[in-house]
């Protein structure tokens, strides 16, 4: 069973994701395309439209923060091993830090572009 601050902090992280995907989509509107796929350096393999690179990735951290609270809401307390808070905490800051990279990889992308 989920706690309140559990819920509030999944819906936060899952607002923070989709509001980096309209900022994203807002800040690089000069790029009709943005990388999609960077190699191990850093530097952009792969370039996709602009709306698509924008919304995909937050979309997906979103569906997938809101999949694993809805899976812990509906599991049994019983066949949970230990407090489903701690995961639920943890995974949405793992996926608001690998946003902030992509962006912060993005960034330097559209840096060098000029």
């Amino acid at each position: 069973m989920l706690t309140a601050p559990a819920i509030i902090i999944v819906l936060i992280a899952v607002a923070l994701l989709l509001a980096s995907g309209w900022w994203t989509d807002q800040t690089y509107r000069r790029f009709d395309q943005i990388p999609a796929h960077y190699d191990i350096r850093g530097k952009a393999t792969r370039l996709t439209s602009r709306r698509q690179m924008a919304w995909a990735i937050p979309a997906g951290f979103s569906l997938f923060l809101i999949g694993f609270a809805a899976i812990v809401q509906f599991v049994p307390a019983d066949l949970q091993n230990g407090d489903p808070t701690t995961g639920l905490i943890t995974a949405s800051l793992i996926m608001l830090a690998a946003q902030g990279f992509i962006l912060w990889l993005l960034a330097r992308w559209a840096a060098s572009q000029n």
